[in-house]
């Protein structure tokens, strides 16, 4: 309160816009307050569009520990919860509300506020409600019974999320008709509902189903839905499911147990993206509802990939483009053979047994290939492939795994190369790396010891035997930093006099970036990439991990002394070139 009463003095002189800037940043406990000071802003608090009625705005707490512990306080707490936001909505000033997120364990004892909540939401021309009634607490809660005969007739409800409802099977959703978003989480769902929902939300684009209770098998049938994402969580169900949509362009699927819903029939011709998590797949996917898919994601799987996946994919699914395989069980030998496949991710696939196993890859089409795999057992990866242009490739650090990056560095055309390796690695690959000429972007993750006698020149080497190269990132992550920057701080820095690049437009170097090495090798771009726009140095680790994923670890370097770094490069820099060290 005393903040606000500062408000008050401070603000008279204020514009207009600037005191209702402040009030919008105001909890909504203390906007309520407002208009006890001055009759000038009594209508002011009316301006707040989006209503967001949690504990930190209605009281002080900031998460579910600090709630009442026995029974009586909490449910006395859940009074006082429902009675602030139900006095708000009366005294509430505003013409339009945009939206109303409740986030708070409320249950069928406040039907009353709830619905009064809705009620003049929806007049006000609300078109996004929220309604989390998550229960975070070890009480039992009576689930709110979503029925609201209110909804009758046409409103601008566009979004909706419920959380930890009932809705009853006398719900009529003919008034949902503008509805274009719907999630459901830990509701109850039996296809009577589901049969109603469809049939009268007949705008419904994007549909959710978040760890509900299947009480029945259930038949989604709908001629606008666009994307479905059912994920069953630790739900253990038998039930079946078939989807009937076809405007349907995406569904995503996950499950924790083994006993989940079956998705035994597909009919979806516009169906392009499929995305699979759970641990295992027989007999639950009809693969031949999937055949115009595009897109494919399998996370998870611990069933033989070859034997449940792979050979009815590629056989059934034809028009397949992008294909990604994370964290799956390989039980024996595999066979990749894809037409139109453009894309192939094989990333944290574990092998379990004890001998050596093939991949063989045989897509002519083939432009980008990401793998990573730190088994014991190595596989042999054989790759058919003439026109792929780009390859993440991570293997390990050990000097071991090595061995499978000639089959890469026989793909002279490559264009596109991320790479993570170890030290003890550099050696070999250097005679590997050199060997691309058509590179246009390398990105490097060096990880190991530090070797007083090992420099960077070798990444100017690679940049010398690209001549197209454009642009070069380097993150290094030293064992034992303090000793690197110990030892290298006492010496001379060396040069390379045989560098010279025309192409080199943007470096990165992240990590350990403190070194006299690391500030060697950036002295030589700045000095010989004669084209160089802009040079970045930063302590964060920034590497690819594979599908899409980035590691971004703030603790990258021991000390970062930005001044000693622009010291040591200040001079080398043109006007040209931009010199950024974060």
């Amino acid at each position: 309160m005393n903040g606000v009463k500062k408000l008050k003095s401070e603000s008279t002189e204020l514009p207009d816009c600037v005191i209702s800037h402040i009030f919008s940043m105001l909890s909504l406990k203390n906007l309520v307050k407002t208009s006890a000071l001055s009759k000038q802003w009594y209508r002011e608090w009316g301006f707040r569009k989006d209503l967001n009625f949690d504990l930190q705005n209605l009281f002080d707490f900031n998460t579910i520990p600090d709630l009442p512990i026995t029974l009586p306080l909490f449910q006395r707490f859940q009074c006082q919860f429902a009675t602030r936001f139900d006095y708000f909505m009366q005294k509430y000033p505003g013409v339009i509300i945009r939206s109303i997120r409740v986030n708070f364990p409320l249950g069928a004892d406040h039907t009353y506020a709830i619905d009064r909540l809705i009620r003049k939401g929806l007049l006000k021309g609300a078109n996004r409600i929220e309604l989390l009634f998550a229960n975070e607490t070890h009480f039992q809660i009576n689930q709110f019974r979503f029925v609201f005969p209110f909804l009758f007739g046409s409103n601008s409800l566009t979004y909706l999320h419920l959380q930890n409802c009932c809705i009853e099977a006398t719900m009529d959703f003919s008034g949902l008709k503008n509805l274009r978003t719907l999630v459901l989480h830990q509701v109850p769902v039996k296809q009577n509902i589901l049969q109603d929902l469809c049939l009268n939300c007949i705008h419904l684009e994007n549909f959710t189903l978040n760890e509900c209770t299947f009480i029945s098998d259930l038949r989604i049938t709908s001629s606008m839905l666009l994307h479905l994402n059912i994920n069953c969580g630790r739900i253990i169900t038998n039930r079946n499911i078939d989807i009937i949509a076809p405007k349907l362009l995406s569904v995503e699927y996950s499950s924790d147990c083994f006993y989940h819903l079956r998705i035994v029939n597909i009919k979806a011709h516009m169906l392009s993206k499929f995305s699979y998590r759970s641990i295992n797949i027989f007999n639950i996917v009809d693969f031949s509802g999937l055949k115009n898919v595009t897109t494919i994601v399998f996370d998870g799987i611990r069933e033989c990939l070859q034997c449940h996946v792979i050979s009815h994919l590629f056989s059934k699914c034809l028009q397949l483009e992008d294909v990604t395989f994370k964290e799956c069980n390989i039980k024996c030998d595999m066979k990749i053979i894809g037409a139109k496949l453009c894309r192939l991710r094989i990333i944290d696939c574990p092998y379990k047994n004890h001998c050596s196993y093939k991949i063989d890859i045989d897509a002519l089409n083939l432009s980008s290939f990401e793998y990573m795999g730190h088994t014991f057992m190595r596989p042999i990866i054989s790759l058919k492939a003439p026109k792929l242009s780009k390859v993440f490739w991570d293997v390990g650090p050990r000097m071991e795994d090595i061995y499978n990056f000639d089959t890469i560095a026989r793909l002279h055309l490559l264009q596109d190369l991320t790479m993570n390796m170890g030290r003890p690695q550099i050696s070999e690959l250097r005679k590997d790396l050199v060997r691309f000429q058509h590179l246009t972007q390398l990105k490097l993750f060096l990880v190991g010891a530090y070797k007083p006698d090992m420099d960077y020149f070798w990444i100017l080497d690679i940049a010398t035997a690209s001549p197209r190269l454009k642009t070069l990132s380097l993150t290094i992550q030293n064992e034992h930093t303090e000793i690197s920057h110990m030892v290298e701080s006492q010496r001379q820095r060396r040069e390379y006099v045989r560098f010279i690049h025309n192409g080199l437009k943007y470096v990165e170097l992240h990590g350990c970036v403190c070194s006299i090495d690391v500030i060697e090798l950036a002295s030589h771009l700045l000095r010989s990439a004669t084209l160089l726009k802009q040079i970045t140095l930063s302590s964060c680790h920034n590497y690819y991990i594979g599908a899409g994923r980035w590691n971004m670890d703030s603790h990258g370097c021991c000390w970062f002394e930005r001044n000693v770094i622009h010291e040591h490069l200040k001079d080398e820099v043109n006007e040209h070139c931009q010199l950024i060290i974060l």
